[in-house]
């Protein structure tokens, strides 16, 4: 049996910010995702806020189009707030490199690390065990394209 789906958002007012909370939905899906996106569409374009917060206290997991949403209102110059995100949220990667603990349980997104991300070694954050693999898989690699055409 299909779970019923509760088709809206609270909106309260905190301050220059407005609050979106989804209610105690745990796991966001696709029509998760659009409600919010034509919410924050709504208010950022034609209510023109420039600050949106989003209750997290309940979320374990979120589509991968929410953060391509915030990016896209932090884009436009929209400060974006997260709320006493759990355990959950706070151990995806996108949120360990593009939001900041602001105290109290807010967490602002910011523009995202300042190092370059390298292409040819481990990523920083690579466990150890990956750096393992990763070591293993580049002594498999020919080191120039030169040498793969040596007879």
């Amino acid at each position: 049996m299909p779970r019923k789906k509760r088709q809206r958002i609270s909106l309260h007012e905190h301050g220059h910010s407005i609050i979106l909370d989804m209610g105690p939905i745990e796991i966001w899906d696709g029509a998760d995702l659009a409600l919010l996106r034509e919410t924050v569409c709504q208010l950022v374009e034609g209510d023109q806020r420039n600050s949106l917060s989003f209750a997290m206290q309940h979320v374990k997991y979120v589509p991968s189009g929410f953060f391509g949403m915030l990016l896209d209102c932090f884009d436009k110059n929209v400060e974006i707030l997260l709320l006493s995100p759990n355990d959950h949220v706070k151990g995806m990667l996108w949120f360990q490199r593009f939001f900041a603990d602001r105290g109290g349980e807010v967490y602002h997104l910011h523009s995202g690390p300042k190092e370059e991300i390298p292409h040819d070694q481990p990523l920083p954050w690579t466990s150890e065990d990956d750096r393992i693999i990763w070591d293993a898989n580049e002594t498999k690699r020919p080191r120039t394209t030169a040498s793969l055409y040596r007879t």
